[in-house]
């Protein structure tokens, strides 16, 4: 989400993406499999269509709300957590992927 659009039209542009490989909100799972849709965050872009840049954890957090997902306190700490695991700053942009879950062993 590095351009300057509006923070609602990052996140249209996010979801719209999102929508296109199959899935409209996080909490969806995969029509085809039925199996649920999850993310990782990483320091770098993984070169997928459903790579996102975002600015900074609160952005994040901001665009996580706007989808529905998870934002327990649980959720968040552990999104935190993951992110100081990684050496990133909570201030710094980082990439969110998004994937079918268990894609990932696949990464």
């Amino acid at each position: 989400m590095s351009n300057k659009l509006p923070f609602s039209e990052n996140y249209k542009i996010i979801l719209d993406t999102m929508m296109k490989e199959g899935f409209s909100q996080l909490p969806d799972q995969d029509p085809k499999t039925g199996k649920p849709y999850d993310y990782k965050i990483t320091p770098y872009s993984l070169n997928t269509n459903l790579s996102f840049k975002f600015d900074n954890l609160e952005h994040f957090i901001e665009f996580l709300k706007h989808s529905k997902a998870d934002t327990s306190p649980e959720k968040l700490q552990m999104i935190n957590s993951t992110i100081l695991e990684l050496g990133l700053d909570p201030n710094q942009f980082f990439y969110v992927n998004f994937y079918e879950q268990g894609k990932d062993l696949e990464m």
